[in-house]
């Protein structure tokens, strides 16, 4: 039995899944649906077919790890062909009426990434026949950037195109370790640097409630690149120099800790490996909410370019840092998924409105705001710390928008 070295990104998700209590390592698994092509529709054999492809195509949806006698874990590639594959990964088929039911059960069934492939499938039908997939990945084989080059790969193999092997995560960590590991030596510097700098921690007096909020700004996301674009930095920034002035209003202080999420996708080599890129990056922002929010975003941009710079750091070297600096605040996360500029949209701008939930997930960041958005743009708020009440959040889902109204976004009836 070969196998290779993880890579860093493998190994961070697979330290937090050591981190999660029994019974709940499926939250480690991502789901996504995917339609099938309306114009050209396919049948059942095909959409199959289509995904083993994927499979022989990327190396991560392959890839079992085993753990070494030091705990680390090693990837472990299957050499099986794409019928061996299509029979581990493939669960049926099942009405698209039933498909909210189906998919909250396959997300809380647990992949174990030791015994099985990372990954599987069910086709949704729609009268009979394939309408769309549904996809239950383990976060170790694949992050949500590495699930829309899965997507696309499927349609394209779909439609028939031949695709070659990609390049995956095999060759990813033999080129983090080719330099002796300078670059990963240098993250772990700025790491020391920022968190020695950031707020130390402060008093919670009871214990927390875990608080789910949605903020649905009502801006088509064309349009919010557009506002952006105007500012001269990305949305991503704009959004987080947003999150930041909230904090400054509900707390009162204007030095805050971030660990903005890294997809570590930012040059042509990586950007179409489908594997685990994800890597949380310390940022410090001591900005003074009083200034023009359009200075505020770009410095916030340059910040976050530079943070986001060392976002491949080993997970293990972070432990060690954060343990030398226990008393840092535990700092507030955040995750900017959106579709790129020029995504086309048919949504039109419409009042924002929020929408309370109550988080499933009870591991992970304590304070975590995902920005998602494909058509229009949504702020999703989990938030599980001393203090943070349902008003509390309120009050902060009302100060995110009304430092948006300067793009467009209406304050929300909250």
């Amino acid at each position: 039995m070969k196998t290779y070295p993880a890579t860093v990104g493998q190994l961070s998700v697979w330290r937090d899944i050591e981190k999660m209590p029994a019974g709940r390592t499926w939250e480690a698994n991502l789901t996504f649906v995917w339609d099938l092509p309306v114009d050209t529709p396919a049948d059942e054999p095909a959409v199959w077919r289509a995904l083993a492809r994927l499979a022989l195509r990327h190396g991560s949806l392959r890839t079992r790890f085993v753990v070494d006698d030091a705990g680390m874990p090693r990837q472990w590639p299957s050499e099986d062909g794409a019928a061996e594959i299509l029979e581990r990964i493939r669960q049926g088929s099942a009405d698209a009426a039933e498909r909210a039911e189906l998919e909250q059960r396959e997300l809380q069934r647990s992949i174990d990434v030791t015994r099985e492939l990372p990954w599987r499938a069910w086709l949704l039908l729609d009268a009979g026949r394939p309408a769309q997939v549904l996809v239950i990945v383990n976060h170790m084989a694949a992050d949500g950037a590495a699930a829309l080059v899965m997507r696309d790969d499927f349609l394209r193999l779909l439609g028939g195109e031949q695709l070659p092997p990609a390049p995956g995560p095999l060759e990813m960590a033999l080129e983090q370790q080719a330099d002796g590991g300078g670059r990963l030596r240098t993250a772990e510097r700025y790491w020391r640097r920022t968190l020695a700098a950031a707020p130390r921690l402060a008093d919670g007096a009871r214990e927390p409630e875990r608080v789910g909020a949605t903020l649905h700004t009502g801006l088509p996301m064309p349009d919010a690149h557009d506002a952006a674009a105007k500012i001269g930095v990305s949305l991503a920034s704009v959004l987080l120099a947003a999150y930041h002035r909230a904090l400054c209003a509900a707390t009162g202080e204007g030095a805050h800790l971030f660990f903005p999420m890294s997809a570590n996708r930012y040059d042509e080599r990586h950007a179409g490996v489908v594997t685990s890129l994800n890597q949380w990056a310390p940022l410090l922002l001591d900005l003074d909410p009083a200034e023009p929010f359009d200075a505020a975003a770009g410095k916030t941009h340059w910040k976050s370019f530079n943070a986001l710079k060392n976002g491949v750091c080993s997970p293990d070297a972070i432990v060690a840092i954060r343990a030398e600096h226990a008393d840092a605040d535990p700092g507030y996360y955040y995750n900017p998924i959106l579709a790129p500029p020029g995504f086309p949209s048919g949504d039109t701008p419409a009042p924002a409105t929020v929408e309370w939930y109550d988080p499933a997930r009870a591991t992970g960041p304590g304070f975590y705001m995902i920005a998602r958005g494909l058509t229009s743009l949504d702020l999703i708020l989990r938030v599980n710390r001393p203090g943070w009440d349902h008003p509390r959040v309120a009050a902060f889902l009302h100060a995110i928008a009304g430092e948006l109204s300067s793009i467009g976004v209406d304050s929300p009836p909250i």
